[in-house]
């Protein structure tokens, strides 16, 4: 990783500490949205009321989370996407600190609600900062290097969060993410650079040339955002998916303290080795590239099929848990990659825009996940979990499906001798275009 942001920073000024900055960005929110799992319990014995309820703070965050990228994500392609990180981390920390203080649950959901929109505003932007700077035929490896910053949540963030709220209280894992956010915005206001929106001038993958910033009106470049090629059959994959994951998630945290108790280490344990798993887009993000993204997407998304119905009953088996939940995580890891990155490649000026949507449907698959499935637990438990969101994750697999093979058909024209799959030849025609206006 540091050979290729070194190279780019010395040949194209790449703001080195900004990526460095993105990244542990990204490891804050993503370890405060993914930190309440197996805080659940905790949290709901402080307030005295039950888990379900306290997992409306996770419907609560994933509906402001999507709220936020519609109003503030889009602004990056207007105005400095710097800016828009900047505000966002400054949000993030208000919100973070009031969940550390809140009194009652009504200001703790405030204070997510506060955490969820400055969610919204920075992930996106984020992607969309890769976008801008990393080159096409890069750009999947590079994704999947931002990607990791997710594992990192899972890895440290969530493990150590679960182990400080059981240590010493749930409120203290909020109080040190406020911290390391306060540390982000001040390393993002120093690294300073350049105000240019939008990212690089240039041709998209597809030959769309990139246009300043216009004066139409929000609804309308939001509709042309959405309605460019391959992006609505993305975004609903990428609810699907989502939908079908922290469905699943969301009460796994719950799912093991019962399982090996409320005072066990093993809960922390076995969501690291998730995160684990889920690190492994480090190394997968550039195997996509090379086998095409498409055909990969389709296949780990059949693979995730049968893992969710399976990882219930693993529960009550622990080394057979162990290699499921390595596998979900970095079969998870690489959907996430692959979805951001595709939908990133769709229209170079719309990127933003476009990418709000990919955060509004992952955090419509959060706030729908955990209010209606928290019920589904309660009444029937982990294992009818686990077979509903086998099933959601199974359209999630047929849309992509029938994409991939109606791509397939309308760009099979005349492939290229050696080269029998048409979405490579495509990549490497577009890796090429936007290498020839680089130069």
């Amino acid at each position: 990783m540091s050979d290729r942001l070194n190279g780019e920073e010395r040949s194209g000024g790449f703001p080195l500490l900004t990526v460095l900055a993105l990244m542990a960005g990204i490891f804050a929110v993503g370890s405060e949205e993914l930190v309440v799992s197996p805080l659940l319990v905790g949290m709901a014995d402080s307030f005295r009321t039950s888990v379900a309820l306290m997992a409306l703070s996770v419907t609560v965050y994933g509906v402001a989370t999507a709220i936020g990228a519609l109003i503030f994500a889009p602004l990056g392609d207007r105005m400095s996407r710097r800016v828009s990180l900047t505000i966002g981390m400054t949000m993030f920390v208000l919100g973070t600190v009031l969940c550390a203080l809140a009194p009652s649950p009504a200001l703790l959901f405030t204070g997510r609600a506060l955490a969820g929109l400055a969610t919204g505003a920075f992930v996106p932007t984020a992607y969309a900062f890769v976008g801008d700077q990393i080159p096409y035929r890069h750009r999947g490896r590079a994704m999947g290097i931002i990607v990791s910053s997710w594992s990192l949540s899972l890895v440290l963030g969530v493990p150590m969060g679960s182990f400080v709220g059981g240590w010493v209280g749930w409120r203290w894992t909020f109080g040190l993410l406020a911290i390391l956010g306060a540390v982000v915005t001040l390393v993002l206001v120093r690294a300073g650079g350049s105000g240019t929106a939008g990212g690089r001038a240039g041709a998209t993958p597809d030959g769309e040339a990139a246009a300043e910033p216009s004066g139409r009106g929000w609804i309308r470049d939001a509709a042309r955002a959405f309605l460019a090629p391959r992006v609505p059959t993305y975004v609903l994959a990428t609810f699907l998916n989502m939908l079908g994951f922290y469905g699943m998630y969301t009460f796994l945290g719950s799912a093991l303290q019962y399982r090996f108790g409320t005072g066990s280490s093993m809960t922390g344990i076995m969501i690291l080795l998730y995160g684990l798993g889920f690190a492994t887009s480090f190394l997968t993000g550039r195997w996509a590239d090379e086998w095409g993204k498409e055909r990969v997407l389709v296949v780990l998304l059949a693979g995730l099929v049968p893992a969710l119905a399976l990882i219930p009953q693993a529960t009550r088996w622990t080394p057979l848990l162990v290699v499921c939940l390595f596998l979900w995580g970095a079969m998870q890891s690489l959907v996430v990659t692959l979805l951001s990155t595709l939908l990133s490649e769709c229209s170079q000026q719309h990127r933003g825009a476009i990418l709000a949507f990919y955060s509004l449907a992952t955090n419509l698959g959060v706030a729908i996940g955990a209010a209606v499935f928290g019920s589904l637990f309660s009444a029937y438990g982990f294992d009818a979990l686990g077979w509903v969101c086998a099933a959601i994750t199974l359209l999630a697999f047929a849309l992509t499906g029938w994409a991939h093979r109606g791509r397939g058909e309308r760009t099979a024209g005349h492939p290229t001798a050696g080269d029998p799959v048409p979405e490579a030849a495509v990549d490497q025609a577009r890796g090429a275009k936007v290498v020839a206006h680089e130069d």
